[in-house]
């Protein structure tokens, strides 16, 4: 091929790679999407909820299915932070039947990841880290209800969903998960599976103190805010997580009837964001990335190209000049739609999760529960003010006691 044509062959290629380059930024950015229209039925069932779930049930309405677990998952913790079990619970079991569908450990679940990774990867399911915590509420309300085999069984599934990560399965590290599948063991009758629960969480937590066999109250308590994740790289295609912002609560007392009890913290939702298996997590890079990052090294080699092209120019008469600014062109447009092709990660988080998880078990009748006191410190051990937050006493048939605190309001 002579000089002319070859420079008339690059022109083409350079032009169809401006063509790419020009459809691939007018898609870049995050995909919008319209609310959805409500229906007669859907503005009934919002005016029949609690004022203030109302905004929230407008948001699952609207949003549809794309955000039906994340959704559902902010009304259960927004209604289990007002005592409001009923719905919470109703809501919890709707997310966790869409996550099960995905995230079971079954030939069909492993059929039903390949469809949705395939077609339905914009429906929020949660990082594991999300659907853990989705059976832990789960699991607390069924000890509210002392259905402590279904508690149990939720703190075990939460723990594989900890362990579960794409088409990996890790080491599940979620301590809070085996405290509380010891503790329903144990009330359940079964002193072995508490007894394999408490081995292993001591493995993760070594100075905490396992629960005695008579202990009748499990107290918890939940602080700070959610982790936050947050898109970084280049086309923001990269999900990195961040902690909670805007508090310093880190440890928790409370006067219990005049005994005052330390809790141990037992869990940070922080480090369940970050980490898999116990092994820290950078960055998050899914779906179109590993075909983008192969695109973007041929735009930089066809750069690299141009440049030497151009550098070698005199020696090959002038056209190579121009043979070389046409290679280059491709490549500067290869790795521009590199970039644009990366899919922008998702950003969607659980916003009313905590930043970490304390606790403390004991042998009490405790009658005057709604004068206990929660008294929160920061790092340093100073005492932290609070102007809002939560608490919650139930007593189950079987005469046992969960006492639930939370830092914030939800």
């Amino acid at each position: 091929m002579n000089l002319k044509n070859l420079h008339k062959t690059t022109s083409c290629i350079a032009s169809a790679a401006l063509v790419l380059l020009l459809a691939g930024c007018s898609s870049t950015g995050p995909t919008q999407y319209q609310p959805l229209a409500l229906n007669q039925q859907e503005q009934d069932a919002i005016t029949d909820k609690p004022v203030y779930a109302q905004p929230l049930y407008r948001k699952l309405f609207q949003e549809g299915k794309r955000n039906e677990v994340l959704n559902r998952m902010e009304i259960g913790t927004a209604a289990f932070y007002r005592g409001d079990i009923d719905l919470a619970r109703e809501n919890f079991d709707a997310a966790l039947e869409v996550i099960e569908t995905v995230y079971a450990d079954n030939e069909n679940a492993t059929k039903a990841r390949s469809l949705w990774h395939e077609e339905g990867r914009k429906d929020f399911k949660g990082e594991p880290y999300e659907r853990a915590m989705a059976y832990y509420y789960r699991g607390l309300i069924y000890l509210i209800d002392a259905q402590y085999d279904n508690a149990r069984a939720s703190f075990v599934s939460g723990l594989m969903q900890d362990a579960f990560a794409e088409e990996e399965q890790n080491r599940s590290d979620f301590a809070v998960m085996l405290l509380l599948a010891g503790w329903s063991a144990q009330k359940m009758g079964s002193p072995v599976l508490a007894e394999e629960a408490y081995a292993e969480l001591l493995t993760l937590r070594p100075d905490f103190p396992i629960p005695s066999a008579d202990d009748n109250v499990l107290i918890i308590a939940e602080t700070g805010y959610s982790p936050r994740k947050l898109a970084d790289g280049m086309g923001h295609y990269e999900l990195v997580f961040r902690p909670g912002k805007n508090f310093t609560e880190k440890h928790v007392s409370v006067n219990a009837g005049g005994q005052e009890l330390s809790l141990q913290p037992v869990e940070s939702v922080y480090w369940q964001a970050t980490s898999r298996g116990g092994r820290p997590v950078d960055k998050i890079i899914e779906g179109k990335a590993s075909f983008a990052n192969t695109t973007g090294d041929l735009g930089r080699d066809l750069a690299q190209l141009g440049v030497t092209a151009r550098v070698f120019s005199p020696a090959l008469g002038g056209s190579s000049g121009q043979v070389g600014n046409t290679l280059a062109l491709i490549g500067v447009a290869s790795m521009a739609l590199s970039a644009n092709v990366k899919p922008r990660a998702d950003i969607r988080y659980w916003s009313r999760l905590p930043d970490a998880v304390h606790s403390a078990t004991m042998r009490s009748n405790p009658s005057n529960v709604s004068a206990w006191q929660a008294q929160y410190f920061d790092l340093d051990g100073n005492p932290v003010t609070l102007k809002s937050g939560a608490f919650r006493h139930y007593q189950d048939a079987q005469g046992n006691h969960l006492i639930w605190h939370s830092s914030r309001a939800r």
